[in-house]
């Protein structure tokens, strides 16, 4: 009922359906300023996200020495979003964490979320997202493109879209079981029509680690999900 309540939404926007009103910008990928040690390669990715992100990162990755761990810092509003899914998949695939953390400006929304959601760790093989108590993840539905004021709609426009809508919303699905991240979170995303910025208890509920910014320690999730777990199944 959900789904089929936001296809007949984004069906009376009539458009092609996309996370973000793309760029002429991209990501960019480059070594972060105050990360790397001996044993951490720390990429930093930046800006909007484009076609092509994907095999940018994948450029930038086959250059950088071999490290045990590596590490992707965000900080981007969004972008498109099977793009984000192509960077996301390069993510998960070579076992990067995910982290968005720094000063409160720091942030990661809309089709950034995706790649966040992928981020994985080498050693242990599970997921893993860090969020910092004082930076925003921000969650929300996927919005038409700008309409053409000068055209007139036709129901199979409509039509268009609403099939448009239904894939999407698939694909996404398909995407968030191939990370190992909660499908609720789609749900969530459904639900907004703004910019939804997840409060840090919700981000250790959804299986994402915080970096508490006043005591310096990483607060991790993995007790809260298992808790659940167990209270659901009483």
């Amino acid at each position: 009922m959900q789904v089929r309540c936001f296809i007949k939404r984004a069906a009376f926007g009539v458009g092609v359906l996309a996370a973000w009103v793309g760029s002429a910008a991209a990501m960019t990928f480059t070594a972060h300023p105050s990360k790397n040690t001996e044993t951490v390669n720390a990429i930093l990715g930046s800006g909007p996200i484009e076609a092509d992100d994907g095999f940018r990162l994948q450029t930038y990755i086959s250059k950088m020495p071999k490290k045990p761990t590596t590490e992707l810092y965000l900080d981007s509003s969004g972008g498109l979003i099977r793009p984000a899914m192509d960077v996301g998949r390069i993510v998960n695939e070579s076992k990067i964490r995910t982290l968005v953390l720094g000063d409160a400006k720091v942030r990661c929304s809309s089709a950034c979320t995706l790649i966040f959601m992928a981020g994985r760790d080498l050693a242990t093989d599970k997921p893993y997202r860090v969020k910092g108590s004082a930076n925003n993840v921000g969650w929300h539905n996927f919005y038409p493109s700008r309409l053409d004021e000068t055209k007139k709609y036709k129901v199979a426009d409509m039509l268009r879209t609403e099939a448009n809508a239904q894939k999407t919303i698939m694909d996404k699905a398909k995407y968030f079981r191939e990370v190992d991240a909660d499908l609720e979170l789609i749900s969530l995303s459904l639900k907004q029509e703004t910019i939804y910025n997840m409060s840090n208890q919700e981000a250790l509920r959804f299986g994402i680690h915080v970096f508490d910014a006043t005591s310096n320690e990483l607060v991790r999730s993995e007790p809260v999900v298992e808790r659940l777990r167990a209270a659901r199944k009483n």
